[in-house]
C-alpha cells in the first residue's frame, strides 16, 4: 500500500511539473471590461457590494453581452472555439425575481428568447451541499462550458465564519475550475458598518484567492450604480463602469467622483477601534511576518503599500497587535 501511494504520488507530481512545450491557447480570457482580461479560464471571480446596490443589474448585463456581438457597458463575454455555453444558478431569489432577472438578461440583449446554449437555474430551496452537487452535476454532463455564474456564494456553506469551511469552498472553486476548465464567477454580499468588507472569513478567503474581485456601489442621491475593480491579478486596475436608469432604460454615464466609506479614508488614524479590530481579527486569524501582514492590509483595504504600513504602526502603537519572539504579529485582544 505504502509503494503504491508513492507511485501514485510521483506520477501526480509528474503530472504537476511545468511542461515548456505547452503554451495556453489564447482565448482563455472569456471575461473583458474595457477590453481588459478580468475573467480568465482556470480562475474564479468575485462581485461584491451591499445589498441591493446593484450587482444583480451589471451581472444581467454582462450575461447579455454573449448574446450580442457587441459589448454591454464596455463588459463582454467571449467563448472558446467550440465552447459556447454559459450556467447561471440563482441560489438567492424567489421565482418572481428569478424570472425579473432572466427578463433583464433579455431586456439587455434585446433578445424574445434564451438560446438554447444558456442555462439558469434556481436552487434556492436546495442545501449548501446540494448546490455544490448540482454544479459538479452538470459540469459532468456539459464539459464544453466554460463559464459558471453562482449568485450567491454564501449559500455554498452554512457558516461563513468558519475558517475551516471557506478554506474547503475556495479549494473546491479551484479543484472544479481546473477539471472542467472553466471560469468560475461568484456574487459575495458585503457586511454594512464594518467598511464594506465581505462577509466573514469567506469573504477574507475570496479576496485572497480570486483573480479579480469587483465592487459595485449605490449612490441614493446621484440614483448611479459604479461597478469598479477592488483586486486585480492579471492586469491594471479598469476606469469605474457608472450606470443610470433614466425613463426606464439603463445607461451608461461619465465617471463620478466615489464617496469614501469609512473604512477607505485616506487617513488611516480616522478609522475607529471597532473598524481596526475586525480588519485584524481578518487579517490575523493566523500569526504571520510583517511582510504577509502589509500584503494583507493590502488586499483587505484595497489601498497601498504607505498606506498600509502606516495603519500597522497606528495598531502596533494602539497595541492592538505585537510581534512574539519568532518576529510574528498577532492580535492582541
Amino acid at each position: 500500500m505504502e509503494n503504491k501511494t508513492k507511485t501514485t504520488l510521483s506520477e501526480k507530481l509528474l503530472q504537476r511539473k511545468y511542461n515548456p512545450d505547452f503554451i495556453p491557447p489564447k482565448d482563455q480570457v472569456v471575461l473583458t471590461i474595457q477590453e481588459l482580461p478580468i475573467g480568465v479560464i482556470q480562475n474564479f471571480i468575485i462581485v461584491s457590494g451591499v445589498a441591493k446596490s446593484g450587482k444583480s443589474t451589471f451581472l444581467a448585463a454582462a450575461i447579455s453581452s454573449a448574446f450580442m456581438p457587441s459589448d454591454v457597458f464596455g463588459i463582454k463575454f467571449r467563448f472558446p472555439e467550440g465552447r459556447r455555453k454559459i450556467a447561471y444558478f440563482d441560489t438567492e431569489q424567489s421565482e418572481y425575481d428569478f424570472f425579473r432577472q432572466v427578463n433583464k438578461v433579455k431586456n439587455f440583449a434585446h433578445i424574445n428568447g434564451l438560446p438554447d446554449w444558456a442555462h439558469f437555474y434556481s436552487v434556492r430551496e436546495d442545501s449548501a451541499s446540494e448546490i455544490k452537487a448540482l454544479i459538479e452535476t452538470y459540469l459532468e454532463n456539459n464539459p464544453e462550458c466554460p463559464v459558471v455564474i453562482i449568485d450567491g456564494v454564501l449559500d455554498l456553506c452554512l457558516d461563513y465564519n468558519s475558517e475551516i469551511e471557506s478554506r474547503q469552498l475556495i479549494n473546491w472553486f479551484k479543484k472544479l475550475t481546473k477539471v472542467y476548465n472553466c471560469l468560475f464567477i461568484g456574487v459575495l454580499h458585503q457586511g454594512k458598518g464594518i467598511g464594506n468588507q465581505t462577509l466573514g472569513h469567506l469573504g477574507s478567503n475570496c479576496d485572497r484567492w480570486a483573480s479579480s474581485t469587483l465592487e459595485v456601489i449605490k449612490d441614493k442621491d446621484k440614483k448611479t450604480f459604479t461597478l469598479q475593480p477592488r483586486f486585480l491579478r492579471s492586469c491594471e486596475d479598469f476606469e469605474p463602469v457608472v450606470i443610470t436608469n433614466y425613463d426606464n432604460q439603463w445607461r451608461q454615464i461619465d465617471s463620478v467622483k466615489i464617496p469614501e466609506n469609512n473604512a477607505e479614508k485616506s487617513n488611516p488614524r480616522d478609522l475607529n477601534e471597532m473598524t481596526n479590530k475586525k480588519m485584524i481579527l481578518q487579517i490575523l486569524a493566523i500569526q504571520k511576518p510583517y511582510k504577509d501582514l502589509i500584503a494583507d492590509i493590502q488586499e483587505l483595504t484595497a489601498k497601498g503599500t504607505n498606506y498600509a504600513k502606516k495603519l500597522c504602526k497606528i495598531w502596533i502603537e494602539k497595541n492592538l497587535i505585537l510581534k512574539n519572539t519568532n518576529n510574528l504579529y498577532d492580535k492582541n485582544f
